[in-house]
């Protein structure tokens, strides 16, 4: 049987509140009810909702506070944020990883239609989890591949920075694990070049790498574009979880 979509309603007026819950009941979606940004973060974090639809003007803590503290936790930052609100969408503080934006008064078929959309867009993020791994010691990518097949993602490998720029001809990752200190080609020089290229330049790109790595070193590769950093040894599940979050990003943007 297939899993029934969980949303989270979150609006202080409980008449808009109904509104949506009936809109969305009509595709059989579980629906969970917030009147305030407090219960929402709670809610959400869980509850773990497959969906969230939010109000900005909120009693206590205003929407884009509530959708900023649920995309930075990597437990909940992956859920799709709708906003539902009578300010204009050209409002400055309209910002990343909001999945869509939908001015009221609405449609009940404009917001069925958002909100269809966006589930496809997620499942697609699941079926396609394809990862670059570019690693010049053998048992890091025999870690990371193993444990990240098990989570359904497809993974290639390359061994140092020309290896990787080559495989990338065949194999066009989402995301790049990316070592700094490695034979031929090292990290911070792939990177450039990646960067430099618009057919790679919007990949996101974790860096693995070292302890002995110094802060300057760290700082050049986030000003080159990386977007993480994770050191050695480092919890492969917390890893995952940013991974995802960084799909995630990737793909709502």
């Amino acid at each position: 049987m297939k899993k029934r979509k969980k949303i989270l309603i979150v609006d202080d007026e409980k008449d808009i509140r109904e509104i949506i819950r009936l809109s969305l009941q009509q595709e059989n979606y579980i629906i969970l009810e917030a009147p305030n940004g407090k219960t929402a973060i709670n809610l959400a974090k869980n509850e773990k909702p497959d969906l969230i639809t939010l109000d900005i003007m909120l009693p206590d803590i205003d929407g884009f506070q509530v959708a900023k503290v649920i995309k930075e936790n990597p437990k909940t930052a992956h859920i799709p944020i709708v906003i539902l609100s009578v300010l204009s969408q050209n409002k400055t503080d309209y910002r990343q990883c909001i999945a869509d934006y939908i001015s009221k008064p609405f449609r009940p078929e404009d917001l069925l239609t958002t909100v269809k959309k966006i589930f496809q867009q997620t499942n697609q993020i699941k079926k396609e989890k394809t990862i670059l791994v570019v690693d010049d010691d053998p048992d890091i990518i025999d870690i990371i591949t193993i444990c990240l097949k098990e989570k359904n993602f497809v993974i290639e490998s390359a061994s140092n920075g020309l290896e990787a720029l080559e495989k990338l001809h065949s194999f066009l990752p989402q995301l790049i694990l990316l070592d700094i200190q490695m034979p031929k080609m090292n990290g911070f020089e792939l990177i450039k070049r990646l960067k430099q290229n618009p057919n790679y330049s919007s990949i996101p790109i974790v860096i693995l790498t070292g302890t002995h790595i110094s802060q300057e070193d760290k700082k050049c590769g986030l000003l080159l574009g990386a977007a993480k950093y994770f050191t050695k040894p480092f919890k492969i599940q917390e890893l995952i979880e940013e991974i995802e979050t960084l799909l995630c990003k990737k793909q709502l943007y």
